[in-house]
């Protein structure tokens, strides 16, 4: 198998991990940076420099929570 072709089949994995989370409601932190890639402080830190809190994230049971706007223009602002 050509390293293209490897690329390319780990691109659509990454692709098919994306599409599946965008249909769970929820976002963590620690999910946003799965899938961008990044560190969970690195997402932290940007949530609280570039949003809202309790507008943009919020934190329920432990954990923070971030809007699917914000996770989005996160990952793809990563990308």
């Amino acid at each position: 198998m050509s390293d293209n072709l490897k690329q390319e089949i780990l691109e659509l994995k990454r692709n098919q991990e994306l599409i599946i989370k965008l249909l769970t409601p929820v976002f963590t932190i620690s999910t946003v940076a799965r899938l961008s890639g990044r560190t969970p402080q690195a997402v932290r830190d940007w949530l609280t420099k570039n949003s809202e809190p309790e507008v943009d994230f919020f934190k329920k049971g432990g954990k923070i929570i971030v809007s699917k706007e914000v996770a989005l223009m996160y990952i793809n602002e990563r990308r």
